[in-house]
Parts: C-alpha cells; sequence; structure tokens
C-alpha cells in the first residue's frame, strides 16, 4: 500500500473508531518527554498528575464524534499510538473494510457493554470504561434478594469479558518483545 493511500484509509479507520481517546481502551495515557503539560491543559486536556507523573485521563476531552479538536497539538504518545489493526493495514495483512467490519462489531460490544452499566445503575459519569465496570463490579449483590440485578451483572461481566478479548486480541499492539 502507498505512504498516501495508508494515511488515507488510516484517517477513515481513526474517525470510524475513537475507542483509544473515548476511554474504551485505555483509562489514562502518560504523557512524555516534551510534552508540556500545562499548554495541554490550555488546550482543554484533563492532564492530572501522580508521583511527578503526568498524564491524561480517558476518555480524552478533545475527542468529539471521534475527532480529535487538538490534533495538531495532541501529545506524542498519542502521536505515536498506532493499533494492531493500523499496524496490520500498513502491513498489507489487512483491507480498510475488514478493520472497519471489525471495528463496527467493538463497537456493537461497546454499546452492549454502556447499556449494561446503565442497567446496573451507574449513570454516565465520563470515567474511562473499566473504570465504570469496576465500580459496579465493586458493589455487592444478592441473588436471592435482587435476582434481575444479579442477572444484569452476570451479563455485563460475560460482555466486558468478551470485549476486553477482542481488545486485546484485534486492537492492542502485541506487547513488546526482548
Amino acid at each position: 500500500m502507498k505512504p498516501e493511500d495508508y494515511a488515507a484509509a488510516a484517517s477513515r479507520i481513526c474517525t470510524a473508531c475513537g475507542m483509544c481517546c473515548d476511554g474504551t481502551m485505555f483509562q489514562i495515557v502518560k504523557l512524555q518527554t516534551g510534552d508540556r503539560p500545562a499548554e495541554l491543559g490550555k488546550l482543554g486536556l484533563k492532564v492530572r498528575s501522580r508521583d511527578g507523573e503526568f498524564f491524561m485521563e480517558q476518555p480524552c476531552s478533545a475527542l468529539r464524534d471521534t475527532c480529535c479538536t487538538v490534533y495538531e497539538q495532541r501529545p506524542a504518545r498519542c502521536r505515536l499510538f498506532h493499533c494492531q489493526q493500523l499496524r496490520l493495514l500498513d502491513g498489507d495483512q489487512t483491507t480498510e473494510r475488514e478493520v472497519m467490519t471489525l471495528i463496527a462489531s467493538a463497537r456493537e460490544l461497546v454499546e452492549q457493554v454502556h447499556s449494561l452499566i446503565l442497567q446496573n445503575g451507574l449513570r454516565e459519569d465520563g470515567q474511562a470504561l473499566l473504570d465504570r465496570y469496576e465500580r459496579v463490579m465493586s458493589t455487592p449483590v444478592d441473588a436471592e434478594l435482587e435476582p434481575e440485578l444479579a442477572a444484569a451483572r452476570q451479563s455485563l461481566e460475560a460482555a466486558m469479558r468478551k470485549l476486553r478479548r477482542l481488545l486485546n486480541r484485534e486492537f492492542r499492539p502485541p506487547p513488546l518483545s526482548n
């Protein structure tokens, strides 16, 4: 694939997906040397500090309808990140159409998890998906007293397990080998 064809396809894929920025794949993004936390904060990004390290909370506040509103000024980690599907596309191991189909399946699972989180009593609060899931799962449920809630909890657990498997297998880059 020619570099210009890849760039155009990657742009379409990223704006169809957005899961690396919307709190689905990650809870935080660590800032890198050279990133300017104060400048990123002025752009409206939720920059935080812990133990001297700066990070951005997810979902990213610069994300609007799967598009980055600070794309030219985005942090280094965002510039360097390429999901596994983009890597496969760049290596001609998949097609844009196949990636778009996979994204659609993943987005359906994400929506299912969001819906089940709501059924389990937690309203949207702007936190990353995993944070919301863990908050729901940390609240005990007595299956005898609340059988419907217990069933909803089991459904949520199964849907999240399926989503995590899909994200790990198809979207997150494989770990670096030594």
